[in-house]
């Protein structure tokens, strides 16, 4: 994000940098998912009745519609797109930028309050196989 922040702030788009940039956020985006998804979710699953795990899954509930938002900006903003208007697409993504990092934040509280929920619990149940 920081590297596209600062291809951002250049007066002329850099579409080859801009590509890579944005690939880059996406891999990463989904190795997170991936990674939230077998680890962070078994755990909150099997925490539910605490306010920790609880939260995370009210959280995960909006996931659905926060990945519809980050899909439909791509999916508005192909290079093409962002070379012909540049001021645009840096506008709208200082915009994303703010809403991501409100997701963000909002998923490390959520995040810290699962781990001390796990931290608490003496004996947790063990994962069942494919859940590590």
């Amino acid at each position: 994000m920081t590297q596209h922040r600062a291809l951002c702030g250049a007066s002329a788009p850099d579409p080859v940098a801009l590509s890579r940039s944005r690939w880059l956020i996406s891999n990463v985006s989904r190795q997170c998912a991936t990674w939230l998804t077998g680890t962070a979710l078994p755990a909150a699953e099997r925490l539910a009745h605490t306010p920790g795990g609880a939260g995370w899954l009210a959280l995960q509930a909006h996931i659905p519609a926060y990945r519809q938002r980050i899909s439909g900006f791509v999916s508005r903003w192909p290079i093409e797109a962002i070379v012909k208007d540049w001021v645009g697409y840096r506008h709208a993504t200082a915009e994303l930028r703010f809403e991501i990092a409100q997701w963000l934040r909002k998923e490390e509280v959520a995040m810290r309050a699962l781990v001390a929920e796990m931290e608490s619990t003496p004996a947790m149940p063990p994962l069942k196989a494919g859940q590590a």
